[in-house]
């Protein structure tokens, strides 16, 4: 049924509680699960040339991307005990739209997210990942409250 699922993972209460889900199920149909996180891209910066605010830029775009991975790294730890493969993916970009290419490119079975994982007024100004990716998946998607 389920061998592959695909778990984004934000920070959030109710993305911790899709992981928990997500092993449960995993557990059970000795699956593999794969967490990922999504750094949101930052405005461009038009300037080519090498200054101040591009170097700026780029150590931020780095510290982005090593505290998403420390997110991934602390998660791993609800493995412990239970005979699960699991692997981590970060990358850079609009989050609905790197979690739908994955799951496609990669034909993973299920996506277990957490629904609004900004919160009810930023997630209801900004879209809602979960919306956006139960919408457009290859897949069948669980959205956990």
């Amino acid at each position: 049924m389920y061998k592959k699922i695909l778990v984004p993972l934000d920070g959030s209460e109710r993305a911790r509680k899709a992981l928990s889900h997500a092993v449960e199920l995993a557990a059970k149909l000795a699956a593999k699960i794969t967490l990922m996180h999504v750094v949101p891209s930052l405005p461009p910066y038009v300037n080519t040339a090498v200054d101040r605010l591009g170097q700026a830029q780029q150590a931020i775009v780095e510290e982005l991307m090593k505290n998403g991975q420390e997110l991934l790294d602390q998660y791993i730890s609800m493995f412990s005990g239970n005979n699960i493969a699991v692997d981590t993916f970060i990358v850079m970009g609009q989050p609905a739209d790197e979690i739908l290419e994955k799951a496609r490119a990669e034909n993973y079975d299920l996506i277990i997210l957490g629904s609004r994982g900004l919160g009810e007024i930023k997630g209801y100004l900004m879209g809602s990942v979960s919306n956006r990716v139960s919408r457009h998946a290859s897949c069948p998607v669980l959205i956990i409250r």
